[in-house]
């Protein structure tokens, strides 16, 4: 179903919806975010927009929060039936970047926040913490108010989360209200640099993660880190120098000096390798983590080339394999709160699967290798300019490709790979079993046991493999964790899939190449990188620090390692 929506001064925008999904969903979906104070619950009815179309009728709250308001909806609880329009006032909307990822809708309301210090009487006493009914505990914020105290001269302070960060003097310039919301991939960094006074975006940028170069799975990088205090530093200095260089190179080095808070998220193995702390035991039965928790790790704060205030935290993992990117994605949709049986599926180096059904949450694991991520490919490649990111095969087998920045194609990432695949499969060029088929009717660009989109670009059939193996883990465990409940594909009311592929894979692709097992009819929602948008929300709403902490007590976990079957479901599903 389509939901058009119309602002003032621009073309009308075409959002493809899932059934039941509310205005407010339909509209995340395509960027663009209402203000809802109250965070999309259907308390304050302060997201009224005109709505035409065939929209589910008023349930009573929301014709109680109608009334006087003919030809209106409340975007949060008003859901698509079928093809509708909405109205929308430009003031209504919050600026949005697509390449965060999707989130479901949250109250803006930053734990950061520069706030100015009253006037105090010669005779008052009052320490500045205790003016501002605020704790002063770092070492960083007791030696600012120190510079400044003496003189009765802070003007400001930064605080997050009820502590003071920094003090700032009398006659100086307030600093910018900076933050970075960091995904720290297995194969790939990200980052989102959010100005918190303007709620806006003002910085992304992406970077292959330099441990690539120890090895490409957490196993290798877990092996490594074990050999040595000295190779486990190595890891640690290798991906505190990525990520200050990606946010550096986002805002540009003075400006990352004055970012005061950074959420970082990632899975349990990276970020026991962020913190310098030793992963061996997450590669050894009973596979126990270190720590799972939410961690304060303000002190690497100077070697992200943030400002030395800066408050650094990262997300809390659930279990040695299922991490903290997964939580924080948890967060960003909202998946506890969703009706119905809905798949959480975070498709990366190690694939995470989360299973929703009535307020159960049960999740596992595979090792999914980094094929996906445009890694261990002859032409694979980052979702980078120039990057294929789609494929078609048209009449008579023509083909046809786009390119991201449609820039001169240099090789295949990840959503390209996967479409390229698919295509080859349906028109017969790839066979069930995964050959290569090449013979007198083959198309040209079928050569030498390679289809060749560009003489440079090129799909292998050692590639192949590589993509049977990972979508063969991942449609293992998505068969496997419905079994463990009793259920089936078929009991699926939505498959949920985040990941670096953004928004440009075809949920077409993904059942024609098998990485969604047959069976499933009902549809497919791509949310981008889900991982980045729950640590922004970590920075731009205080309330999801409880609701994100509670979520690992949430979760029943199924280890698939030790279960017998798997080997045997993984064989079976390797087929296309």
């Amino acid at each position: 179903m389509i939901l058009t929506v119309c602002r003032p001064g621009h073309e009308d925008m075409a959002i493809e919806a899932s059934d039941r999904a509310t205005i407010m969903e339909a509209l995340a979906l395509g960027g663009l975010h209402l203000d809802a104070p109250c965070g999309g619950r259907g308390r304050c009815g302060k997201c009224l927009v005109k709505a035409s179309g065939r929209l589910e009728p008023p349930g009573e709250r929301e014709a109680g929060l109608l009334e006087g308001h003919e030809g209106y909806r409340l975007a949060c609880l008003a859901r698509c039936a079928g093809d509708a329009s909405v109205g929308l006032a430009a003031e209504s909307l919050f600026k949005a970047v697509k390449g965060l990822g999707w989130s479901a809708p949250y109250s803006l309301d930053p734990p950061i926040r520069l706030l100015a210090v009253p006037e105090r009487g010669r005779q008052d006493q009052r320490s500045l913490s205790e003016l501002m009914g605020l704790e002063a505990g770092r070492r960083q914020a007791l030696e600012s108010i120190g510079a400044l105290e003496a003189d009765r001269a802070a003007a400001h302070v930064l605080a997050c989360h009820g502590e003071i960060l920094a003090a700032f003097p009398a006659g100086q310039e307030a600093p910018a209200t900076l933050a970075a919301a960091l995904d720290l991939g297995t194969t790939g960094l990200s980052v989102a640099v959010l100005d918190l006074a303007g709620r806006e975006i003002v910085a992304m940028g992406t970077a292959l993660n330099p441990q690539t170069a120890i090895g490409a799975d957490v196993i290798s990088r877990i092996t490594s880190a074990a050999q040595s205090a000295e190779d486990l530093r190595g890891l640690q200095d290798l991906v505190l120098d990525g990520l200050r260089d990606l946010v550096a190179s986002a805002v540009g080095q003075p400006t990352a000096r004055t970012i005061s808070g950074a959420v970082i998220s990632g899975n349990t193995t990276m970020l026991h390798l962020l913190a310098g702390v030793n992963p061996k035991s997450l590669a050894q039965a009973p596979y126990r983590p270190i720590f799972t928790g939410a961690l304060d790790v303000s002190w690497l704060a100077p070697r992200l080339g943030l400002a030395g205030h800066a408050m650094v935290t990262t997300t809390p993992s659930i279990s040695a394999f299922v991490g903290g990117d997964i939580t924080s994605g948890m967060l960003a949709i909202k998946l506890a709160e969703r009706p119905g049986t809905r798949m959480f599926i975070d498709i990366g180096t190690n694939g995470e699967i989360v299973l929703s059904r009535g307020g159960r949450l049960v999740a596992t694991s595979c090792a999914a290798g980094p094929a996906l991520e445009g890694m261990n490919i002859a032409c694979g490649t980052r979702a980078v300019t120039g990057a294929v990111d789609g494929f078609r095969l048209g009449p008579g087998l023509a083909p046809a490709f786009t390119t991201i920045g449609q820039a001169p194609a240099i090789g295949l990432c990840g959503s390209g790979l996967i479409d390229v695949c698919a295509e080859l499969v349906k028109a017969g060029l790839i066979s069930r079993t995964g050959k290569m088929v090449q013979g007198p009717g083959s198309p040209p660009e079928l050569r030498d046991g390679r289809y060749h989109l560009t003489d440079s670009v090129f799909l292998g059939q050692k590639d192949v493999r590589q993509v049977q193996l990972a979508k063969g883990a991942i449609a293992a465990a998505m068969r496997m964790l419905l079994e463990r409940l009793g259920l089936s594909m078929a009991d699926l009311d939505e498959v949920i899939v985040a990941g670096s592929f953004g928004f440009h894979l075809r949920a077409e692709s993904l059942s024609d190449i098998g990485l969604i097992p047959g069976g499933y009819r009902g549809p497919v929602t791509f949310v981008g990188n889900s991982s980045l948008a729950g640590a922004a929300r970590l920075l731009l709403d205080r309330t999801a620090r409880d609701e994100i902490g509670r979520l690992p007590g949430q979760v029943e976990v199924i280890e698939l390692a030790f279960d017998p079957r798997f080997q045997e479901t993984f064989l079976a599903e390797l087929g296309f």
